[in-house]
């Protein structure tokens, strides 16, 4: 018998017990016997004429000697100040010292690739579900936060999933960046979630081609690569831009000349980091821990 069904609670009723935070003035909430709350089903398309194999609108694309889109639009400008600048003019002027200007959603613990500098791949925690999503995003848009970064794992394990989260958060006025290793970009997946309103895709790949030691690479995933890029060209009310992010160690440290050589042709953003010393054994470990603790019930 479960936690649940020894104190009463059966079917489809839950039982939540939310925690204060730090700096928050709110004291926590009494426990709730109500269904938990679900994200709602992304209307698509909003912009039909924008998906698939379209052309981008000549305006957009980069001039010579300049790698950039070269104008943007309105909508655009209005969702860098709502999720950027006004939280920040907010946090300066408001009482109190709890005023985030960026949150951080892991909504995946696990990945599909296994990368030497990274914990993700073999574990068994479970991703974030639809409640714990919703009620996260509601929380941090009380709090004045319109900034959301998606987190993993990789992000795009569960497709329909986060294009539930990502069309939640920008409907409620969120600057949402979502990071990949690009395997399952698929064009069906960058046109539901550009769709839906994401501000910034990251492209995280450490190599040219496909190798054992370092999977995150270019070559499989040239033909979405071309797409997505193509993609910030294409006008909708808030166009989507791209950047990536290899990062550098001691095996990638070969691989990155040729990695930004072929980048340079490409309009993007590009910036390496170096993961933190020892972050795969510390981080595995913390995976098992959280894995052990869902599969006894412990907290």
């Amino acid at each position: 018998m479960g936690l649940t069904e020894a104190m009463g609670f059966t079917g489809g009723e839950s039982l939540f017990q939310e925690l204060p935070v730090l700096g928050a003035a709110n004291s926590p909430r009494k426990a709730s016997t109500a269904a938990p709350p679900s994200l709602p089903v992304p209307f698509f398309p909003r912009h039909p004429e924008k998906c698939g194999n379209v052309e981008p609108d000549p305006k957009l694309l980069p001039r010579e000697g300049n790698p950039y889109r070269t104008s943007v639009t309105l909508p655009m400008i209005r969702r860098a100040l709502r999720g950027w600048l006004y939280p920040y003019l907010g946090s300066r002027v408001k009482p109190g010292d709890f005023h985030p200007i960026i949150s951080y959603l892991f909504t995946e613990w696990k990945c599909n690739l296994d990368c030497h500098y990274c914990w993700a791949y073999d574990n068994r925690v479970q991703g974030m579900t639809v409640d714990v999503a919703r009620r996260s995003i509601d929380w941090l848009h009380d709090t004045g936060c319109h900034v959301l970064a998606l987190m993993g794992g990789e992000v795009l394990l569960r497709p329909q999933f986060v294009h539930k989260v990502v069309d939640y958060a920008v409907q409620k006025g969120f600057w949402v960046y979502v990071p990949t290793n690009g395997r399952l970009m698929r064009p069906e997946v960058i046109d539901r979630l550009a769709d839906a309103g994401v501000a910034t895709f990251n492209l995280a790949v450490d190599s040219v081609t496909d190798r054992k030691e370092l999977p995150k690479a270019l070559q499989p995933i040239w033909s979405y690569f071309d797409y997505l890029i193509k993609k910030q060209y294409v006008t909708t009310s808030a166009s989507s831009s791209t950047s990536t992010s290899p990062v550098s160690t001691s095996r990638t440290s070969g691989s990155l000349p040729k990695l930004l050589t072929t980048w340079g042709s490409r309009p993007t953003i590009t910036s390496t980091h170096r993961p933190c010393s020892n972050s795969r054994t510390s981080n595995t470990r913390m995976a098992t821990a959280l894995s052990s603790r869902r599969k006894t019930g412990r907290k």
